[in-house]
C-alpha cells in the first residue's frame, strides 16, 4: 500500500474576532473550543458536545474553511433556529481563515421572530 501524498493545507490558520479586536493563529484541524482554550477567545462553552449552545458563533467570513455540520450539531441548531451562518464552536474544526463572532446566550440576536 501506498503511502498518501503530502497536503496542500496550511499548519496554521487564522481565526478573527473583528468586533472583539482579537485574532490567533491555531493549527489546521483545531476545534475553535480547543483554540478558545489555549488563546483565551471571546467564547464561552460548557458541555462541548453540541447539547447546550454555549459557544454558539456566528460566522461573519470563512463558512467553506470550517468542518461540515455533523447530525448533532444540526439537530442543536435546528432547535434553536439558528442562522444559517450559526455554528458551535465545540463542534467545529478550523481548516483555513475564518471570521467569527460571539453569539452569547443573552444575546438578542438568539430571539428570532416566530
Amino acid at each position: 500500500m501506498e503511502g498518501f501524498p503530502l497536503s496542500d493545507h496550511p499548519k496554521t490558520v487564522k481565526i478573527e474576532f473583528p468586533l472583539a479586536d482579537q485574532t490567533c493563529e491555531v493549527d489546521y484541524d483545531d476545534t475553535l473550543v480547543d483554540a478558545t482554550f489555549r488563546y483565551e477567545l471571546p467564547i464561552r462553552y460548557r458541555c462541548e458536545r453540541a447539547v447546550c449552545t454555549t459557544c454558539l458563533v456566528e460566522v461573519i467570513e470563512g463558512q467553506e474553511n470550517l468542518s461540515p455540520i455533523e447530525p448533532r450539531e444540526q439537530q442543536t441548531l435546528a432547535a434553536i433556529k439558528a442562522q444559517p451562518n450559526w455554528r458551535l464552536a465545540c463542534q467545529v474544526s478550523v481548516m483555513g481563515d475564518v471570521k467569527l463572532d460571539y453569539v452569547p446566550i443573552t444575546d438578542p440576536r438568539r430571539k428570532r421572530e416566530e
